[in-house]
């Protein structure tokens, strides 16, 4: 391991990754352009209302080091009963992750390329309760402007290992391959910044049981003439594993609300 990561390292060390929004006029300005870029965005930031359970998802990426594409990356869902009295938080998955970003020159529709060094999934419970694994994983980015719309599109391919013992047919409910597209600006009349994404992960050790697994339709827009930061949000999930607590029952569930 030590050999790849000193390898990446390598590979795009001559390009920048940070570039400065605009000429800094004092230290100051420097300092606070500094630590405005430690933190990133990841996967989506978004917040659904659902029956029986809610879903909030936080999710960022920061630099190792300066000026080196290599991220520690974290994300968090979090499954919510707010229609109980208590509104108890009845799941929580934890996903650190440590992965390097390849932006190679001049290929078309592919623009970046994840390697995964490590990932850990958790559920952070302890006894029978307990879930998690571990996971390598290469993903590929593409990205294709058209006239109309922005077409983006990832492929990613994982080794999973390391299972707990609660959980060790969990490979029967989720797969190491996962195809998410997605189109920015479907629609660009009175809709403004409009996503229609989708994203399936069959189940099975090689991906193949197409009847487990989960699938994700989900459509985010913003109301034209309305200054709201966050976006409305719209989220139908069907299949298996939302929950790690619950990876092998069966889920079927719209949920509304916004995204960051």
């Amino acid at each position: 391991m030590r050999w790849v990561i000193l390898t990446l390292f390598f590979v795009n060390s001559c390009t920048p990754v940070f570039a400065a929004e605009g000429v800094t006029t004092n230290t100051a300005d420097r300092l606070d352009h500094e630590d405005e870029s430690v933190l990133q965005r990841h996967q989506p930031f978004y917040f659904v209302y659902g029956e029986p359970l809610s879903k909030l998802q936080l999710s960022f990426k920061s630099p190792a080091i300066r000026h080196v594409p290599l991220y520690f990356g974290y994300t968090q869902f979090m499954f919510w009963e707010l229609r109980e009295d208590s509104k108890p938080f009845r799941d929580l998955t934890y996903n650190p992750e440590l992965f390097y970003r390849w932006s190679p020159k001049n290929t078309g529709w592919l623009t970046s390329i994840d390697f995964g060094l490590h990932g850990h999934v958790s559920n952070g419970k302890e006894g029978v309760d307990s879930r998690s694994y571990d996971k390598h994983y290469l993903r590929l980015n593409f990205e294709r402007e058209g006239r109309r719309w922005l077409t983006r599109f990832s492929l990613q391919g994982a080794y999973l290992y390391n299972f707990d013992p609660t959980n060790k047919d969990i490979q029967d409910y989720i797969g190491p391959i996962n195809a998410t597209i997605s189109f920015v600006q479907l629609f660009d009349s009175w809709i403004d910044k409009s996503e229609v994404a989708f994203s399936a992960s069959p189940g099975g050790k090689f991906s193949t049981r197409w009847d487990r697994g989960g699938y994700q339709l989900s459509w985010s827009f913003r109301l034209g003439g309305i200054d709201l930061v966050p976006a409305f949000y719209m989220q139908y999930y069907y299949g298996y594993a939302e929950t790690l607590l619950n990876y092998n029952v069966d889920v079927r569930e719209f949920r509304g609300g916004v995204i960051f």
